[in-house]
């Protein structure tokens, strides 16, 4: 099993806002559902591929691919509803590809579970599934 952490935006903008309620709106479901652009959701992807893998390194999670199964548990500390982290997740799992996960397809990656924790950041764990 590989667990790693990615953490919410600290702090306020200059308007006082959250930068984690800022971070949740950018990236929840609801703004896709809104007609966001292409260009910034490939934007969005961008980023949060980077976010994603500079997380693993500074966790020193070693590169290395999964040869069975796997399932993906996240773990999620915001005000958002639970299926609205549909886009969230699916750019961690695409950043994943190549480094723990061959592909995402279903011979390589069969369960996605979404929760809730009080830790305060996002935590992934990928675990191989036997059998």
């Amino acid at each position: 099993m590989i667990s790693f952490d990615i953490p919410y935006p600290s702090g306020k903008d200059a308007k006082g806002r959250s930068n984690k309620s800022a971070f949740n709106k950018r990236y929840g479901l609801n703004a896709y559902y809104a007609g966001k652009h292409y260009r910034a959701r490939a934007k969005d992807a961008s980023d949060l591929h980077a976010l994603t893998l500079a997380c693993m390194k500074r966790e020193r999670v070693q590169k290395r691919l999964f040869d069975k199964p796997v399932t993906v548990t996240f773990l999620w500390d915001d005000g958002l509803d639970i299926d609205n982290h549909a886009v969230l997740g699916k750019a961690i799992v695409d950043a994943m590809k190549g480094y723990l996960l061959q592909d995402d397809n279903r011979k390589h990656y069969i369960e996605c579970v979404h929760k809730f924790w009080d830790g305060g950041c996002i935590r992934v764990t990928v675990r191989e599934v036997s059998g």
